[in-house]
């Protein structure tokens, strides 16, 4: 059985899993095979180590950013 996906949206709380999420097939796959299992550690990644992954470039974190809010330079330490 197949559950409906959510958009991506800031308004989705950090314990949301990624594997319920509509994303472009590529940008999961690559967070799927790096582990990513929740909307609160791609927040909490930094735009330099989400670009560090193959395959997702400077637009792919742009689009995350952008749907899933909070910038990852912006945490503290």
């Amino acid at each position: 059985m197949m559950t409906e996906l959510l958009d991506p949206t800031p308004d989705l709380p950090d314990d949301t899993p990624i594997d319920g999420i509509r994303f472009p097939k590529r940008i999961r796959n690559v967070l799927a095979a790096e582990r990513f299992k929740t909307v609160g550690e791609i927040r909490e990644a930094t735009d330099k180590s989400l670009i560090a992954l193959q395959d997702l470039g400077p637009g792919s974190v742009a689009f995350l950013r952008k749907t899933l809010g909070r910038l990852g330079y912006e945490r503290a330490g």
